[in-house]
C-alpha cells in the first residue's frame, strides 16, 4: 500500500511539473497608457503648477461618457491615461477640465489607435497615432504636451 501511495505521489508531481507552459503565474501585460502635460498656450506654464486647475478638477471620458481610468503624477504634473483597447482605430476620449472657483472650463479631444502585439503568454496593447485635433501639441521625451 505504501509503494502505491509513493507511486501515485511521484506520478502526480511529474504530471504537474510537465504542464508548465513557460508562463509565470505573475506574467501580465502592462496596461496600455500614455501621458499628457497640459500647458497654457500663452505663458507655457503647466496648468496644474500655476493652479489654473487641480488634479481633482480633471475628468477623462469616452464618447459614451464613461470614465476612463487615469493617474495624476504630482511630482511632474502630468496625467497618465489608460484608454480602452477594445477597438483598434478611431477611438476618441475627452479630457474635461473644470475649475468651479474661477468658472474656467476646457475640453481636450484625443483620438488614438490601438495596436495589439501577441506575446507568448498574453497580448500587449500599445496606444498609437495619438492626435489632439483641436489643440496644438507636441511629443517631448515620453509624453505629449497639449496647449490650451
Amino acid at each position: 500500500m505504501k509503494s502505491v501511495l509513493i507511486l501515485f505521489c511521484v506520478t502526480l508531481i511529474i504530471s504537474l511539473s510537465s504542464c508548465n507552459d513557460d508562463c509565470a503565474e505573475g506574467d501580465k501585460a502592462v496596461p496600455a497608457s500614455f501621458f499628457i502635460e497640459i500647458t497654457d498656450a500663452t505663458s507655457g506654464e503647466n496648468v496644474f503648477q500655476n493652479n489654473t486647475y487641480t488634479a481633482q478638477q480633471v475628468i477623462v471620458q469616452d464618447t459614451n461618457e464613461l470614465i476612463v481610468p487615469t493617474r495624476f503624477i504630482e511630482n511632474v504634473n502630468v496625467i497618465q491615461i489608460f484608454p480602452a483597447v477594445s477597438n483598434s482605430s478611431r477611438n476618441i476620449i475627452v479630457v474635461k477640465l473644470n475649475n468651479p472657483n474661477t468658472f474656467q472650463t476646457n475640453e481636450i479631444s484625443i483620438s488614438y489607435d490601438v495596436a495589439s502585439i501577441p506575446e507568448e503568454c498574453f497580448i500587449t496593447y500599445k496606444i498609437e497615432n495619438i492626435l489632439f485635433p483641436n489643440h496644438v501639441s507636441e511629443f517631448a521625451e515620453s509624453y505629449y504636451i497639449v496647449k490650451l
